[in-house]
């Protein structure tokens, strides 16, 4: 049986594609994969990064990191954030994402400046607003009888603060996917609905939240990736305290690798953490599929 030869016009839309797509996958090598290799090979190393010198060490820095009780604190921290930020960010931007589907472009345009605004500028506002003394938010309360509120001092408000910003930040990103999630659903299936007597809540629970699910664990894992990255508003607001109680797993990462010249003990963590999330990512995608 002889061999069919792919055809001269196959092979230039081959040579195109990959002309094409060349720029993108040399930034992901430069940026992306060459990065991640040098983390993986840091972690089994004892690198001085004032000295350069570094020294195999195996699995010495995994072994630290696995009764390291500091790591363990960073890590519930993190969990909590997580907690605290996610799930009320989704709910939000879906009780967003229903109520200015049929509204104004500018209501639109409004909820997204957070998005689009720099992490650094919305961190040193928000760290204003939350000034014990001269804060807007505690001037509002002062308005109404409420005393100052130690928004960033307090062991127990200060996650809860930090969560609140970035679900200010981060709604209106996952509020324009839902918005992009209802637009696809077909009408006639409300029609349908609406003809054998449903009511805008069963509409919601019947129709609405099954055909966004898909769209439902895209942002769970994209916010729980973000999430557990959280950084810039902890270190530019709170540096982890007060009492550790904003030391999130990053901001422990970097102290390691640039506070503690542990460079080597900073990449095993972040290896940890990238295999942490990859498993929640595949198990939310398998989970998803299996219903």
């Amino acid at each position: 049986m002889a061999i069919r030869r792919p055809s001269a016009h196959a092979i230039e839309r081959y040579r195109s594609a990959l002309l094409l797509s060349a720029p993108a996958l040399v930034g992901l090598a430069i940026f992306w994969y060459w990065p991640t290799i040098q983390a993986v090979i840091l972690g089994f190393q004892d690198y001085n990064l004032m000295s350069g010198s570094h020294a195999w060490t195996g699995f010495e820095n995994y072994q630290t990191a696995a009764t390291d009780p500091l790591l363990r604190l960073t890590f519930l921290n993190t969990v909590i954030y997580f907690l605290m930020e996610v799930p009320l960010q989704m709910a939000l931007a879906l009780a967003l994402a229903l109520l200015v589907q049929r509204g104004p472009a500018w209501l639109r345009t409004i909820i997204l400046v957070p998005t689009v605004t720099s992490m650094v500028v919305v961190s040193v506002i928000w760290g204003l607003m939350y000034h014990p003394n001269s804060g807007l938010i505690n001037s509002l309360l002062a308005g109404v009888g409420v005393p100052p509120q130690p928004f960033l001092t307090s062991a127990q408000q200060a996650m809860p603060s930090i969560a609140l910003l970035m679900i200010w930040k981060n709604v209106g990103f996952s509020m324009l996917f839902f918005l992009a999630g209802l637009v696809s659903i077909p009408r006639n299936y409300y029609e349908a609905a609406a003809t054998d007597g449903a009511n805008s809540r069963q509409l919601l629970r019947y129709v609405t939240l099954p055909l966004l699910r898909g769209t439902v664990v895209f942002l769970l894992i994209t916010n729980t990736v973000t999430a557990f990255k959280v950084f810039t508003p902890i270190f530019l607001i709170t540096e982890g305290g007060p009492i550790n109680a904003t030391r999130v797993v990053v901001l422990y990462i970097f102290e390691n690798a640039f506070r503690f010249n542990k460079m080597g003990y900073a990449a095993a963590i972040s290896v940890l953490l990238a295999l942490f999330l990859l498993i929640i990512s595949v198990y939310s995608l398998r989970a998803s599929r299996a219903r």
